[in-house]
């Protein structure tokens, strides 16, 4: 690679992706530039971007990363979509690919795994980092909550019974 221009793409592209954890490869072979520009537009309205990489500087600057098996998933024009949140990711791809059929899924690299394009369109029907804090937030509250309706139940019932038995005593002595 002794162009000096993909030197500074090389360079680049391993200074955009070290530490990402979250990358989908997505192909868009024949989507034209507005169409293009209105996908960027939703990621970005999402807090995400894409970015087109050559398959060779792409495989050069993956391996020197330390990301093996990057090569199964670069076919074609590809484009990576990053992210904070890999199953927002696949959905937004998957629901711009419905009307633009140009978006394909490649494949994906979730924690330095390269995943395959199956994967990665599994990742779109996955629950996503929010429902899960909301399904563990809901779990932790249940438990607390019937606790709490255990624990203060019998003392409920005590006192029905106590209240019983003075107004019973009450109606006696009157």
């Amino acid at each position: 690679m002794p162009n000096r221009v993909n030197r500074l793409l090389l360079s680049e592209i391993k200074q955009r992706y070290e530490g990402k954890e979250y990358l989908i490869a997505v192909g868009y072979e024949g989507l034209d530039i507005t169409s293009t520009n209105a996908f960027r537009a939703e990621l970005a309205s999402k807090s995400m971007n894409m970015t087109m990489v050559k398959n060779r500087i792409a495989k050069i600057a993956f391996k020197e990363i330390g990301i093996d098996g990057i090569e199964s998933i670069l076919n074609g024009q590809t484009a990576f979509v990053v992210g904070d949140d890999p199953v927002a990711m696949a959905r937004t791809i998957r629901d711009f690919s419905k009307e633009h059929k140009e978006v394909v899924f490649r494949g994906a690299v979730i924690e330095n795994t390269v995943l395959d394009e199956s994967s990665a369109k599994g990742l779109a029907d996955a629950a996503s980092k929010e429902e899960l804090k909301s399904k563990i937030v809901g779990a932790a509250i249940s438990g607390g909550a019937n606790l709490s309706s255990a624990l203060l139940s019998p003392a409920k019932n005590i006192a029905g019974c106590v209240k019983s038995l003075i107004e019973k005593l009450e109606k006696e002595s009157a």
